[in-house]
């Protein structure tokens, strides 16, 4: 059996894992780097037979409208992470025509995408042709799957997983496979307590109120502004929402199942005022005092409206809650203090805040998930700083640390 990465194997994105066992080509996500520009993976072989998706993320799913123009490729996965997908590559086209990026697909190849994707239940079985294919969830966000292909060897490949349970979703659980192929975005690092992180996010909320501001809350669409939604529900405070994550709510309610708690999630929105067109911007202005918006680095999307109406307001303040990308405007927001809008950098005067709201696994879950799978070889991978856990996992298992384009044999 022989594994090859197109990408992500080294670096956080672009990920895309090629599987060639017993005369048949699998491939495992194909993502891009949604960067400035954006980056991606090399291209996918042309004989691909069967192609899986672990979850909706663009790092992950981006580049998989190009798998519609292979000969035999099929895409499995849930429903919600079809639906979801669909939505995202669709957006990323629509962002690479705003900034004058070169597409790497067209609308058509979306389309033609519709024809060749199979939902398979979030703790379903796929069987085609002697290939077998099991999906469990991953935590992380609502659809989201570790994906147990049974061939030569069991292979078990993670996607992103985090194992402990969000308001969203309940935590993956350990699986017993040969080979781990396993995630390592957080590997070295920990998480802080997540209900102290909750806590502590809504009191930095109600002190920007209080002192007469507004709390802007930049937010991934997918996962992240549900999470933080869901964490300020009981708090009583004005909120807004505005951007994609609309769309995606309606994906998420309409497949209950997919959520840990579907009647908390339906009374969270309750409570929220959607943006639905530009011209409610104005108003969430007004009256909000809470605007969860995206883009969640703050590289596009309503998020920049906002700040640039109110970046002089000192009472107010710019609450992050993801991870932010080296080169992204929200990290330089962090390191220097400035943000570049339409060409133009400005200092906002609000305060800037950030909030560990992460989706992934920290290092010490990563390693009882290994541990815990009893495989014999793990091979890390979707981090840029994997030695940590490979010295914590050595003595219990052979670690395989990859190299884009390389294959190797497990």
């Amino acid at each position: 059996m022989e594994l090859q990465f197109l990408g992500g194997a080294s670096e956080i994105g672009s990920l895309g894992l090629v599987v060639r066992d017993a005369g048949r080509t699998l491939l495992f996500d194909y993502g891009m780097t949604p960067t400035d520009p954006p980056s991606y993976p090399r291209p996918a072989p042309t004989n691909v037979d069967l192609a899986f998706l672990s979850h909706a993320h663009l790092d992950h799913s981006g580049m998989t409208p190009l798998l519609s123009r292979l000969p035999k490729a099929r895409l499995i996965a849930t429903p919600v992470t079809i639906a979801v997908a669909d939505l995202l590559t669709k957006d990323a086209l629509k962002v690479a025509r705003l900034e004058g990026y070169l597409a790497p697909y067209t609308p058509s190849d979306i389309h033609s995408l519709h024809a060749k994707f199979t939902a398979v239940d979030r703790h379903g079985t796929f069987r085609h042709r002697g290939i077998e294919v099991e999906f469990t969830p991953a935590g992380h966000i609502p659809g989201a799957s570790m994906l147990l292909y049974r061939g030569e060897k069991d292979v078990l490949f993670t996607g992103d997983l985090q194992t402990i349970p969000t308001h969203l979703v309940g935590g993956a659980e350990p699986l017993e496979t040969d080979v781990l192929v396993m995630e390592s975005t957080y590997a070295g690092r920990e998480h802080p307590d997540r209900r102290e992180t909750e806590r502590r996010f809504r009191d930095k909320v109600a002190e920007t109120i209080a002192r007469g501001g507004k709390a802007i809350v930049p937010a991934f669409a997918v996962g992240r502004a549900q999470e933080v939604l869901m964490s300020l529900a009981s708090s009583g405070f004005e909120t807004y929402l505005d951007g994609m994550a609309r769309s995606v709510n309606e994906i998420y309610e309409a497949a209950p199942e997919y959520l840990a708690d579907a009647r908390k999630f339906r009374r969270a929105l309750e409570g929220v005022h959607v943006v639905e067109h530009p011209g409610d911007r104005k108003k969430a202005l007004r009256e909000a005092e809470v605007i969860v918006t995206t883009g969640g680095m703050l590289d596009g999307g309503p998020v920049l409206y906002y700040i640039g109406e109110m970046y002089r307001d000192a009472k107010s303040s710019i609450l992050l809650t993801g991870f932010q990308v080296e080169g992204s405007n929200g990290r330089q927001l962090m390191d220097e203090g400035t943000l570049t809008i339409d060409d133009t950098t400005i200092h906002p005067s609000c305060e800037v805040g950030k909030f560990d709201f992460s989706a992934h696994a920290g290092h010490s879950d990563l390693v009882r998930i290994a541990r815990e799978s009893r495989a014999k070889k793990v091979v890390l991978m979707h981090g840029d700083h994997r030695e940590p856990l490979r010295e914590a996992l050595e003595g219990f298992c052979e670690v395989v640390l990859p190299e884009n384009g390389k294959a190797f044999s497990v």
